[in-house]
């Protein structure tokens, strides 16, 4: 697999990322681009050329749900409640940190961190004004969601490392910031 993908086949991901109600940590996005190049270079040996595979099938959207699945839902090894508590550590320092600057404080389970709202964080709760919570699990990946019942639950495709737990918070700033607009619409 290439380090560095093309860019044809980065903002063909990208623009499968924009369609789709997941989030998606950059290092997944680049993951799923240099899996793309590797789909269309194998398509060309066996005589198939980029342009063709779009009339049976959306590659760019195939390989970022394959890819994200390894990071969301999909076959993860269990992890242990104390990897996971470390995981959720990593994030609350990320979030916390200098470059991120979030306010949180603990979840109502040690898998979960509330964040903060800001006053351009989507609206969100009964009076709108419900602060975000970020989850991980043992058995499957990150998400967020509006801190209230009933909440919409938006998965983030990350890894879970410290460094996917720093992307994470990147992303929670960003949904914070209204920069994303609001991604728990459905």
């Amino acid at each position: 697999m290439s380090t560095e993908p093309s860019t044809e086949a980065y903002a063909a991901v990208e623009k499968a990322a924009a369609s789709n109600r997941t989030l998606y940590a950059p290092s997944v996005v680049k993951e799923a681009a240099s899996l793309l190049d590797d789909m269309w270079a194998t398509g060309e040996r066996r005589g198939v050329p980029r342009s063709e595979w779009g009339w049976a099938i959306n590659l760019p959207d195939g390989v970022l749900s394959v890819t994200a699945r390894t990071h969301t839902s999909g076959p993860v090894p269990e992890r242990t409640g104390e990897e996971v508590t470390a995981l959720c550590k990593d994030l609350v320092a990320a979030l916390t940190s200098a470059e991120i600057g979030m306010s949180v404080e603990p979840g109502p389970h040690k898998n979960m961190t509330i964040v903060k709202r800001l006053p351009q964080t989507p609206r969100g709760g009964l009076h709108g004004d419900a602060n975000l919570i970020v989850g991980l699990y043992s058995n499957g990946g990150w998400d967020i969601s509006m801190n209230a019942d009933g909440a919409s639950v938006v998965s983030i495709a990350a890894p879970a490392t410290t460094a996917g737990a720093a992307e994470v918070a990147a992303l929670v700033r960003a949904v914070a910031r209204g920069e994303l607009g609001n991604p728990f619409r459905g």
